[in-house]
């Protein structure tokens, strides 16, 4: 076999591995051609507000109030030759800590196996409620709690 036909082959070899790892299951397109939406949800309990705001490495989101029940999502595909990642800042106002208020600061999309099947390759829902910020296992249905609330309000 000649180098030039052996490397034809390693490259489809390598072409085919990765497809076979990486391919969404229901689509049969990898990750990276998926177009994916980030939900943060207003979980909250007594109409209590909750302040939003998200960021890439390249954009800004913004920031934004939400009232319960309502959430800020957005939409994007992955950057094929990069890593995307997003990840938010959110904070309430809250009397269970001393009327100061309480935060959180986590990542809502990253590159991650796990993270995809949970989303179900499209829709990461992120849910803040009173006792912390939850995941919703879109295939279990079941919100999964993530992360707790920190006291104190950051000034952002």
């Amino acid at each position: 076999m000649s180098s030039f036909n052996g490397f034809i082959l390693l490259l489809l070899l390598l072409v085919f591995a990765f497809t076979v790892v990486s391919v969404e299951p229901r689509r049969g397109l990898p990750p990276e051609f998926t177009r994916w939406h980030v939900y943060v949800v207003n979980g909250l309990s007594d109409g209590r507000m909750l302040f939003v705001h998200c960021k890439s490495r390249d954009n800004d989101l913004g920031s934004r109030n939400l009232d319960v029940g309502t959430n800020f999502t957005w939409s994007f595909q992955q950057h094929i030759f990069r890593r995307t990642l997003f990840w938010c800042y959110v904070s309430k106002d809250d009397n269970d800590y001393d009327g100061g208020g309480a935060h959180a600061s986590f990542k809502v999309f990253w590159q991650d196996v796990l993270l995809f099947h949970k989303c179900s390759w499209k829709d990461c829902i992120w849910i803040a409620k009173d006792d912390g910020i939850y995941i919703k296992n879109v295939p279990r249905n079941a919100d999964e709690f993530r992360w707790q609330w920190k006291p104190g309000l950051l000034q952002h």
